[in-house]
């Protein structure tokens, strides 16, 4: 077992972390716990929690480097275009990708239930509004006389539809492979939603 004073605070930080999505990665976010983590960094639970306020701040840093690497993606895809409305799809792709690409990380950001009232840190929330800035650039592009609040609730109400199909095709509740594959049913949502929006702000 090693002591304390092997690792420093952040060197002890970084390897609570990684071991943290080496488990989400094995066996989902159901798998974490303090004392597995602890147990793989060969440190006891007590000096884990010197690092780290409790196991949801510990899960929550070890999300934030999935939203990162989501984030990376999509900013590729949204590059890969210039007309607005594939750049649009090209997102949608790139989250279906990174769905099926890192299904037990990226359904740990979304399955992680924080206690009733727990305060969301800054630094997590600016994560997820850098991804949802994307998106609202994205839909911006398709009629940019519409103010922000216009803006903003058409990225949530579209990105909400999106998301649904991944969480629907990830567990295998999609039923529609007879139908149509989840990439075309993301295009068919993507495509329509947002040339309706755009024709009503030309109204």
């Amino acid at each position: 077992m090693a002591r304390r004073n092997d690792h420093t605070r952040e060197e002890l930080q970084s390897m609570a972390i990684d071991a943290t999505r080496s488990i989400i990665a094995r066996e989902g976010i159901e798998g974490v716990s303090a004392r597995k983590v602890a147990q793989d960094i060969g440190y006891t639970v007590g000096t884990l929690y010197q690092a780290f306020e409790n196991i949801h701040d510990l899960v929550l840093h070890a999300n934030a480097f999935t939203l990162s690497e989501m984030l990376g993606d999509l900013e590729m895809a949204y590059m890969g275009s210039r007309d607005p409305l594939q750049r649009m799809v090209k997102l949608a792709d790139a989250y279906l990708q990174f769905a099926n690409t890192h299904q037990a990380q990226w359904a740990a950001v979304f399955r992680h239930s924080l206690p009733k009232g727990y305060v969301m840190p800054d630094w997590y929330q600016a994560r997820i509004d850098a991804l949802f800035a994307l998106v609202e650039n994205g839909v911006r592009g398709l009629a940019p006389k519409r103010n922000r609040q216009a803006i903003q609730g058409a990225a949530r109400t579209l990105w909400s539809g999106v998301h649904g199909i991944c969480i629907l095709h990830t567990g295998d509740k999609l039923y529609s492979d007879h139908i149509a594959s989840p990439r075309s049913l993301l295009h068919s949502l993507v495509k329509h939603y947002l040339h309706s929006w755009a024709s009503e702000g030309k109204r």
